[in-house]
């Protein structure tokens, strides 16, 4: 049984799944005051899949700059604002403002400005603080087949970076006032635009990052903890659609990091994807962080209560928790979820969640 779970994975990178859309068949509960009958029409999420053979389709590996759109919003009512690389004095008709912190929120493969990821992470994050923030829509990559917009990662990463560096050079924006939050294969589009950026970035969040197709050894097109100051990693669905070894200064693994409760059979595993994203909108909506992690190197000895004296942090949240040691013990048994020998090099914290206010 575990071989056949660990080839799963492999087995079906070459039939790639593709969404499309479907009746969402499933109630979502509020959260905060965020309903699903709040949520504006062009929303959208992929709750359903087809079957998209690769030897059909043309694969297309470089993207344009123009592929790039950034929205700005603030908590100043300003509306929608669309920007290009060519037409950044837009930007003096909002509320951007240098002396407010400033976060870049990267959607994944199918999405756009309007996917849910985009929609409640924006929400949660205006809801309660005054910053800068832009959504990333590169959709005319990211709705092509999956090998052409993860292909397209490394472009489109430093095309984001130009784009930081004229607010650098025309705003005096200071890096160590700018995150990166982003899921599946726009965490990768955020390490390579933190790279870009020399890693001098305060930090990166990166939602369950795209595992199908990516290497463990080559840190050349995805996200890495040398990409930013410091970076934290959320993984839900480790070992399927995201990367199953910690990358990150911090890594969490919530309920192992593998399949989420709540989430069925999830044969396709977006549920168990998504889950991410919508732990980080709860860190940041709730009063106070409510995710608890402890640093351990396995969840079976988590689970037993053998890590409970161990060192505590928060899970995501605004502003995220930079505590972590650089060093845990080398002789600990090699965690379940993460490859042998890894837990020497990584600081790794799992918890138990066992309910989400879903958004």
């Amino acid at each position: 049984m575990y071989m056949i779970r660990k080839l799963l994975p492999n087995i079906l990178i070459p039939v790639i799944l593709t969404g499309i859309h479907v009746t969402l068949t499933q109630e979502l509960p509020s959260i905060g005051t965020y309903r699903k009958e709040d949520t504006p029409e062009e929303v959208t999420d992929f709750s359903d899949y087809q079957f998209e053979i690769l030897a059909h389709e043309t694969i297309e590996i470089r993207a344009a700059e123009s592929d790039v759109t950034y929205h700005f919003y603030s908590q100043n009512g300003t509306p929608d604002v669309a920007i290009k690389h060519n037409n950044l004095h837009l930007l003096n008709k909002t509320h951007f403002c240098i002396c407010k912190y400033t976060i870049f929120i990267i959607h994944g493969w199918k999405g756009d400005r309007a996917s849910s990821f985009n929609y409640y992470v924006k929400e949660a994050l205006l809801k309660k603080h005054n910053i800068n923030l832009f959504v990333v829509d590169w959709s005319p990559v990211a709705k092509r087949n999956y090998l052409t917009a993860k292909l397209s990662v490394l472009d489109v990463g430093r095309f984001v970076a130009t784009f930081i560096k004229s607010l650098v050079s025309q705003y005096d924006l200071d890096l160590s006032k700018l995150a990166f939050v982003a899921h599946s294969l726009g965490a990768h589009i955020a390490g390579n635009a933190g790279a870009a950026l020399n890693g001098q970035v305060d930090y990166i969040v990166g939602l369950d990052p795209a595992s199908p197709l990516f290497t463990k050894g080559n840190l050349d097109n995805r996200l890495d903890r040398t990409d930013a100051k410091f970076v934290q990693i959320i993984h839900t669905n480790g070992g399927y659609l995201g990367v199953r070894n910690p990358a990150g200064h911090s890594d969490y693994f919530p309920n192992g990091g593998c399949a989420q409760p709540g989430c069925g059979y999830d044969f396709f595993k977006r549920c168990s994807h998504a889950r991410a994203w919508k732990f980080y909108v709860e860190s940041v909506t709730s009063d106070g962080n409510l995710f608890v992690s402890r640093r351990c190197c396995s969840y079976g000895r988590y689970a037993s209560g053998f890590c409970n004296d161990n060192n505590v942090s928060f899970m995501a949240g605004y502003p995220i928790d930079f505590k972590y040691l650089a060093k845990v013990n080398a002789n600990s048994p090699p965690p379940h979820h993460i490859g042998p020998r890894t837990c020497d090099m990584f600081t790794v914290y799992l918890l138990l969640i066992t309910s989400l206010k879903e958004p």
